[in-house]
């Protein structure tokens, strides 16, 4: 009885030192480690910069959840919730490049990398740590993507030259133009004499030298562009109709209309409708990008790593534009 109680005895010794280092190994390897997670914040508009749904499914095909921040919360407050919850790598939407210290610093404490999106930081900012980094499309690479676009169209003959003066004759519609779609307009005609293709801007007033609305009633009588610049949906969709109303768009030679867009979607409505291209913001591609850089983020590799794109030195990765046509 006694040899069977010391076998009996050895025996749960033997299991209980096999449990041991089979739990110190799965301890080794992160097996009780809380789940990676991602935190995504929300700017003060509301607005996150691309499309969340990518974003999260593309975490969650890796094993990593997606934390968001709460409605009405502040930058700072949701910063240190999500970090208490586990999230290494913060994804923050910007309205401006003003940035919350408070958020910089519980990443810091919480030594997580922070990606900033939509308006970019200053140098100054992005360069004091190495786990700030900026994500984003700038209206002026948007505005090169439409350039090239009509520079080319004019150079095949796609857009008409009626007086042959080898001059781009463009009417700029802007209704309520914000800075970034003046950039994209100022750098889309840049683009244009980069090509060699030299501009004209056309400008339509009255007899006091007022300028005149942009409505059929108005324009009537007045002669044509060769193209329509707009730089939002609405002002390409009101560009449309108007030209429309004025038989602009019927003919031999009829004016082009060329337009930027927020998404994918909307630029390839506009092209459905009659606009000869748009080029366009992409929020999905944005939130595939952001998904995998958060995702080198946690492995402590480059974040720019499987992107194909190559970061500023302070630290900007730039998703070129679109363009629909």
């Amino acid at each position: 009885m006694k040899h069977i109680l010391t076998n009996i005895f050895k025996g749960l010794l033997l299991a209980g030192a096999v449990a041991a280092c089979i739990v110190f190994f799965l301890y080794t390897i992160g097996f009780f480690a809380p789940s990676p997670a991602v935190g995504l914040l929300f700017s003060p508009s509301g607005k996150t910069y691309l499309d969340a749904d990518t974003l999260k499914a593309a975490l969650e095909a890796e094993d990593v959840e997606l934390l968001a921040a709460e409605s009405g919360e502040s930058c700072a407050d949701a910063a240190n919730r999500l970090l208490a919850a586990g999230a290494r790598a913060l994804i923050v939407p910007q309205d401006d490049a003003s940035v919350d210290p408070a958020l910089l610093d519980a990443a810091e404490a919480a030594g997580a990398s922070v990606f900033f999106v939509g308006e970019s930081p200053s140098d100054a900012t992005l360069s004091s740590s190495a786990e700030l980094w900026y994500l984003g499309s700038l209206a002026s690479h948007g505005g090169e993507v439409l350039g090239k676009a009509i520079a080319m169209d004019y150079r095949d003959g796609t857009v008409f030259d009626p007086n042959g003066d080898l001059l781009l004759q463009y009417y700029l519609y802007q209704s309520s133009p914000n800075a970034e779609q003046t950039d994209l307009a100022t750098y889309a005609l840049a683009e244009c004499e980069h090509y060699g293709v030299y501009t004209a801007q056309v400008n339509y007033i009255d007899e006091e030298g007022n300028a005149l609305p942009f409505d059929a009633e108005s324009l009537a009588g007045q002669s044509a562009p060769e193209i329509i610049l707009c730089t939002s949906v609405q002002d390409a969709q009101t560009a449309l109709e108007t030209a429309a109303a004025l038989g602009w768009l019927e003919g031999e030679q009829p004016v082009r209309i060329y337009a930027a867009a927020d998404t994918p979607e909307e630029a390839g409505a506009l092209v459905a409708d009659g606009v000869q291209a748009a080029a366009h913001y992409d929020p999905v591609a944005m939130g595939s990008a952001a998904a995998q850089m958060a995702l080198n983020a946690l492995d402590h590799q480059f974040p720019g790593l499987g992107t194909e794109l190559s970061s500023d030195e302070a630290g900007r990765f730039i998703l070129p534009y679109g363009l629909s046509e």
